[in-house]
């Protein structure tokens, strides 16, 4: 057997099997502008981008970005409003303030709503509500319609709960009136219950019809679920309606005859007194808001129909050509609630500015952790998400850190040795070859002092000089006597390896050079040979 053949051989096989790229990984978390890559030629550049979405603390403790509720806006119509984010001493009107019990706390856990809902948990917990002079309930004389609505989600729905009370005076000629607001369970339901509020107009006292209103809800309170409440009173037709979830629960008229048409009552206060909210009531509430309006369309959804967008940072794999094996990304979608994942990846990413993200052709749609087509390629890449809501609008998705894996396509390492042979003017390089099998030919750089290569006057042109797939070049038009620096640098066949950021113009060929080699230097002369 020729051991020393075969030998041969199997040098051979293993000389002509390309070398495998090296794949390496970038991680993108949310929030972030940079990350710490694996490789340090990697890095990011930008900011995250998010409309509609905000960032939030999920699993472990790490951020993610979340689609961003739809918590009630203060209008000019906001007479109350509470959001129960954190413990506050004044709504966001700043026409109420704030008395809480030793036992009320805010829940973060479990909130419909932005950060938090109010947690309460028997009388203790108790939140008092005090009206300030400029409030509907502070001493507002002669108000008309107003609503009044808000989110529960009861530990138990026990009879005889109580999730408001107000409770006032108002004095008359003829002595003092009781006037009273109640909603509370009875039955597994909610009653809202009014005495002595409602008034004919100009009239010191309220005609026997209006004295007593009740609405009793049909639905029963479902304990360990969200559902939305609203009570609303249209001045104009004395229409008092409840409404839980949207859907119309009970109705009664403040009417001189109980009923649609004839003379309507008007809500008539006496003192400014506090608005007693969940006095006796275990369990969460949230978004707490009168309004002086007639609510005709309740926000019933925490969640738009409409996709929030997120972009991640431009990360930069290093060099041009670069391949993106594929994207992985830490996702929750719950329920029907879904994340769609696009990318996009360029040698420049300078003509990304003028497209809009929001713009789908400028994306291609991936699935994360599979592979992507072997054209995606380039140095510059990022990933774009649309998150979106279950069909109720009661549960996000959660996106966490996206990971980019990738194989860097380097340029060809600088040859090993520069020789520079003076002429009578002219100069003659010689170099090593570059073993590079995507290799397509050399630059040559000259210049007057070391390390600057920025020679004019050849007449092969101004530095560079290409001198294509040779190992040798002859330089001329060069003064006797003129000193000149060399350096070369290979470049191989695929684009952009070092392509400008901001996109400026280069060279094609030195946009796709490697280091420099080391430096040689030569003066022509009449003598040399």
């Amino acid at each position: 057997m020729n051991i020393k053949g075969i030998s041969i051989l199997a040098l051979c096989l293993i000389a002509s099997v390309p070398a495998l790229a090296l794949e390496e990984r970038i991680e993108l978390l949310p929030g972030k502008p940079s990350a710490a890559p694996a490789a340090g030629a990697a890095r990011t550049s930008g900011e995250w981008l998010a409309e509609g979405a905000v960032l939030r603390k999920g699993y472990k403790g790490a951020m993610g970005y979340v689609l961003a509720d739809q918590a009630y806006a203060s209008d000019p119509s906001a007479d109350l409003l509470l959001h129960f984010d954190s413990k506050a001493e004044a709504d966001e009107t700043r026409n109420w303030s704030l008395a809480a019990g030793r036992d009320f706390s805010i829940d973060a856990t479990r909130a419909l709503l932005g950060s938090g809902a109010a947690s309460f948990r028997g009388p203790g917990s108790a939140l008092s509500i005090k009206p300030g002079p400029s409030s509907l309930f502070g001493g507002v004389a002669g108000f008309r319609d107003f609503s009044v609505e808000f989110w529960l989600y009861p530990a138990n729905a026990g009879n005889g709960e109580t999730i408001l009370l107000w409770r006032s005076l108002r004095k008359l000629r003829s002595g003092t009136l009781s006037q009273q607001i109640s909603c509370a369970v009875a039955g597994g339901r909610l009653i809202w219950s009014f005495a002595g509020f409602f008034c004919p107009p100009g009239a010191q006292a309220p005609a026997e019809a209006g004295s007593r209103l009740e609405l009793r809800a049909r639905s029963p309170l479902v304990p360990r679920a969200w559902s939305h409440h609203l009570l609303r009173f249209d001045g104009d037709t004395g229409l008092i309606e409840y409404l839980v979830d949207g859907k119309p629960e009970a109705v009664a008229y403040a009417t001189a005859s109980g009923r649609e048409g004839g003379t309507v009552y008007q809500p008539t206060p006496g003192a400014a007194s506090p608005l007693e909210f969940c006095p006796e009531y275990s369990g969460l509430a949230d978004e707490l808001r009168i309004s002086r309006r007639f609510v005709e369309e309740p926000s019933l959804r925490p969640y738009g129909r409409d996709p929030a967008l997120v972009v991640s940072p431009i990360a930069d794999l290093g060099f041009g050509n670069s391949r993106l094996v594929s994207v992985d990304a830490e996702l929750k979608a719950p329920g029907a609630a879904s994340v769609e994942l696009s990318y996009r990846i360029a040698d420049s990413w300078a003509a990304w500015r003028a497209v809009d993200a929001s713009t789908e052709s400028a994306w291609t749609p991936l699935r994360p952790g599979e592979a992507l087509p072997a054209s995606a390629r380039g140095r510059y890449a990022q990933v774009r998400a649309l998150l979106y809501a279950d069909g109720g609008g009661r549960l996000t998705p959660e996106l966490g850190s996206i990971s980019l894996r990738y194989e860097p396509d380097p340029p060809p390492p600088a040859p090993a040795s520069l020789v520079a042979y003076p002429k009578d003017g002219a100069v003659e390089l010689h170099w090593t070859k570059v073993p590079e099998a995507d290799l397509s030919g050399y630059l040559v750089y000259y210049g007057d002092r070391p390390g600057e290569y920025f020679g004019e006057g050849a007449d092969q042109g101004p530095s560079p000089i290409d001198a294509g797939d040779t190992t040798t070049l002859k330089i001329t038009g060069i003064p006797n006597g003129r000193l000149l620096y060399f350096a070369i640098a290979a470049y191989d066949a695929a684009p952009g390896s070092r392509v400008d950021p901001t996109g400026a113009a280069l060279d094609r060929a030195e946009a796709r050079a490697g280091e420099f080699s080391p430096e040689t230097s030569a003066r022509p002369s009449r003598t040399a040979r």
